[in-house]
C-alpha cells in the first residue's frame, strides 16, 4: 500500500520492503510538494512576482515515516520503539539537509482527523521546502532581537525561568524538560526542550535521544490518559539548513492538542482566547 522505501530501520538480515522493519520511510503518495522542480513547471524553484504578489513552485521533498503498529500511537510506542523513530528523523534531516535546495525541514505528526489526520495508522511526516517559513523566521528573527539586547538566548531564559518557578513544569529529565508555555495558544500546549543550547536537533546525540524518547513518550502517553486521547499536532522546530543561526536560537518540539476552536475573535485578531490555564495544564498532567 505504500511507495518503496526510502530508508528504513528493521532486523539484520531483511530485505527492504519485507517484514523485519521498526520504522520505514517513504515518499508520500500524494505529496504536497514537487519533488523535481522541473514537474512545477519550473526548472528551479525561484520567485516569481506577479503584480503585488509573490510566489514560488511548490518544489520540495514530502516523506512519511510509519511506526509498525496499527492500533499503537506516539504515547504508547515503547521507549526503544520511540527513540527508533527519532533516529529516523535524525536521519531523514541529516539526508535532507545536504540537499542545497532544502532551506527548512519540518517533521510532524498530526493525531486524530480533528488534527488532520488522514490515515488512522500512526505516522509522522517530513517536508523539505526550499524557503524559511514565515512562522519560523518570525521566531528566528524575535530570537536574534533578544540575543542583541539581553545577551542571552531567549529560550534558555525561558528554560531557566521555568525550572524555578516550577508551575507549569510537566515534567524533567537529565538533558529536557517539557512545560506548558506561559503564553499557551490552547489549551494543553506543552513544549519539550533540551536543557543544552543548540539551535539543531539533527545535532544530538544518542544519549540525549534516548532521553528525549522517554520524556516524550510520557508527556504525550500524560495528554493521551488524561484527556481520553485529544487529537493533536506535535512539530519538531529546528535551525535552517546552513542558516548559522547557533548562537541565538534553540531547537524544541510544539504539543498543540485540538481541544478548542478558533473563532471570530481569534481568527480576526490574532489573539488567541485559552480556556485553561498552562499552570492548572501543568498540574493535571504532573498528577499521578
Amino acid at each position: 500500500m505504500t511507495p518503496p522505501e526510502v530508508f528504513s530501520l528493521r532486523e539484520d538480515g531483511t530485505k527492504p520492503d519485507t517484514a523485519g522493519w521498526t520504522v520505514r520511510v517513504v515518499p508520500n503518495k500524494y505529496p504536497a510538494f514537487c519533488k523535481d522542480p522541473a514537474d512545477c513547471n519550473q526548472p528551479t524553484p525561484a520567485v516569481v512576482r506577479f503584480g503585488p504578489y509573490t510566489s514560488m513552485p511548490a518544489a520540495g521533498t514530502h516523506e512519511v515515516l510509519i511506526t509498525p503498529h496499527h492500533d499503537r500511537p506516539l504515547g504508547h510506542l515503547s521507549s526503544a520503539e520511540f527513540e527508533a523513530l527519532l533516529n529516523a528523523y535524525k536521519h531523514r534531516y541529516v539526508e535532507h539537509s545536504a540537499d542545497d535546495s532544502h532551506k527548512y525541514i519540518l517533521v510532524m505528526t498530526n493525531h486524530g482527523r480533528e488534527a488532520g489526520a488522514s490515515l488512522d495508522h500512526p505516522h509522522s511526516q517530513l517536508f523539505a521546502i526550499p524557503m524559511v517559513p514565515a512562522a519560523v523566521q518570525a521566531e528566528l528573527d524575535g530570537a536574534r532581537k533578544h540575543l542583541k539586547h539581553k545577551k542571552q538566548c531567549v529560550f534558555c531564559e525561558m528554560l531557566e525561568h521555568e525550572i524555578a518557578d516550577a508551575t507549569r513544569l510537566v515534567a524533567e529529565s537529565r538533558h529536557f524538560v517539557a512545560f506548558c508555555p506561559y503564553a499557551s495558544r490552547s489549551p494543553f500546549e506543552t513544549w519539550v526542550m533540551p536543557k543544552a543550547h543548540s539551535a539543531y536537533f539533527e545535532q544530538t546525540g544518542p544519549e540525549e535521544l534516548q532521553d528525549l524518547a522517554q520524556i516524550l513518550r510520557h508527556t504525550l502517553g500524560r495528554l493521551s490518559g488524561g484527556l481520553q486521547d485529544p487529537p493533536y499536532n506535535f512539530y519538531l522546530h529546528t535551525g535552517p539548513t546552513n542558516n548559522g543561526v547557533g548562537s541565538f536560537y534553540h531547537w524544541h518540539i510544539e504539543i498543540l492538542p485540538k481541544l478548542a476552536i478558533q473563532a471570530g475573535f481569534e481568527l480576526g485578531t490574532g489573539v488567541m482566547i485559552n480556556v485553561a490555564t498552562p499552570e492548572d495544564a501543568a498540574a493535571f498532567l504532573r498528577e499521578d
